[in-house]
């Protein structure tokens, strides 16, 4: 009797001892649950804190790539401008040597020779010469002219002008007689109130009221103008 109710204490006991162990597993299951879900909080916010800062230094090193762009951009722009001022100048320059053909608004001369008159020592005044085309070609860049042909000759800053009895030779090309075309391309108005003008070209004028030498021009709205022929050699060589 006294050996079966020490066993059934024992089987007691031992049914306590697991109810405890099962309650106690279940008291720290539920006290550890709030702690991990804080653990799990504190873990997400600093995976967003690693991201944010992750995005900031992306977004700073987006900043510095824009900021290099917009650089090169400018930078780009500069040169694309510097080289646009650069052509526009080697055209100008171009156009003033005339190395480039041309038209537009100008005018158009013609010198064609006069009579003989009296005996005025020997010289034909009555002819159209180099000095009469030099001073007309003079008297129109000065009034506004940006290019000018002579026969189909183009006008350079460096053109010659020599000849004799009549003959005018431009440059290293052939000989020149009268009647002489001259086209200018310019500021039409001002050259062609400079040759109404009476007082130009004193010699020009002189002549034509002893010789009659004749000077008529007109102006256009568009006149055409070749570019300089730097491959004309000289044509006439005299030989002993």
């Amino acid at each position: 009797m006294a050996r079966h109710q020490l066993l059934s204490i024992i089987v007691v006991a031992a049914v306590a001892l697991v109810t405890g162990f099962l309650v106690a597993g279940q008291v720290k299951a539920q006290l550890l649950t709030p702690s991990n879900q804080v653990a799990r909080y504190q873990a997400l916010v600093r995976s967003v804190q690693d991201l944010e800062a992750t995005n900031g230094d992306f977004r700073r090193q987006i900043a510095a790539i824009r900021a290099q762009i917009n650089a090169l951009e400018t930078e780009a722009a500069g040169r694309s401008a510097a080289t646009q001022a650069l052509q526009n100048q080697v055209a100008d320059l171009r156009a003033h040597a005339g190395l480039t053909a041309m038209h537009g608004p100008g005018v158009q001369i013609k010198l064609v020779n006069g009579v003989p008159g009296p005996d005025t020592g020997g010289q034909a005044g009555y002819l159209v010469n180099f000095q009469d085309v030099q001073d007309l070609v003079n008297l129109l860049f000065a009034q506004g002219a940006e290019g000018i042909a002579v026969n189909g000759r183009r006008i350079t800053p460096l053109t010659a002008y020599s000849g004799s009895a009549g003959q005018v030779v431009i440059d290293q090309g052939p000989p020149l007689s009268s009647p002489i075309t001259v086209t200018a391309v310019g500021d039409r108005n001002r050259m062609l109130a400079a040759l109404d003008d009476s007082a130009a070209l004193p010699d020009i004028r002189a002549r034509q009221v002893q010789f009659q030498l004749r000077l008529t021009f007109f102006g256009s709205p568009d006149l055409p103008l070749p570019a300089y022929d730097s491959s004309l050699q000289i044509t006439h060589v005299s030989t002993n």
